[in-house]
């Protein structure tokens, strides 16, 4: 019985890695072509498979976008729990997360674009599942921001406005940064980013 399950889950993950190598080119070729007008004949191509093959990870093209999606929204997520267990500091976190954006946007240019960009083409229940997760991310920045006010670390303001200002700041940052992430690492550029932001937030000690 245990080989079995140890068995079915070498297939499992050997499943799930192939899907993340499929979005992951298929991602890049959005970021070339545009989503629109990338077939699924040019995106088997693209990943060096048959269409029949491609079928069997991926029901259709949506399914790829719903995929990019939730991708990108779990490892962001995952983050502020993994920073949450870290420091209670608000500044900290709020760093740590924009951390992350930079991080996606460096490492998957091709991920966050089609995030950005085509979250309007996700439809019916991949697109709610999507904004559930966007919402949660968006109240757990939130919380950080009305947490940090509330122990006296930040100063007053409105926690949702500053959540818009600060996630409009590090998102757009995939627009420009991707030709400096050689350059400046996500933890160089979060403090050149940031700090202006954090200056203006933080009570003087």
């Amino acid at each position: 019985m245990a080989a079995k399950k140890a068995v079915k889950r070498q297939t499992t993950e050997a499943h799930d890695g192939k899907r993340l190598e499929i979005i992951g080119h298929c991602a890049t070729l959005f970021d070339k072509v545009g989503y629109h007008k990338a077939s699924m004949q040019m995106l088997a191509d693209e990943v060096g498979l048959g269409k029949p093959t491609l079928y069997h990870y991926f029901p259709s093209k949506l399914s790829i976008l719903y995929a990019i999606h939730e991708t990108h929204m779990r490892a962001l997520l995952d983050g502020l729990e993994i920073h949450d267990g870290e420091t209670r500091d608000p500044v900290a976190l709020l760093r740590s997360a924009c951390i992350d954006i930079l991080r996606q946007i460096a490492d998957h240019p091709g991920y966050v674009r089609a995030f950005m960009d085509h979250y309007g083409d996700l439809e019916g229940k991949m697109r709610a599942e999507i904004r559930a997760r966007r919402t949660e991310y968006f109240q757990r920045v939130v919380g950080i921001i009305s947490q940090g006010i509330e122990s006296g670390r930040l100063r007053r303001c409105d926690p949702t406005v500053t959540a818009y200002g600060f996630l409009g700041m590090c998102n757009w940052a995939y627009k420009w940064y991707p030709p400096m992430a050689a350059e400046r690492t996500p933890e160089q550029m979060a403090d050149a980013l940031c700090q202006p932001f954090f200056e203006g937030l933080a009570i003087p000690a």
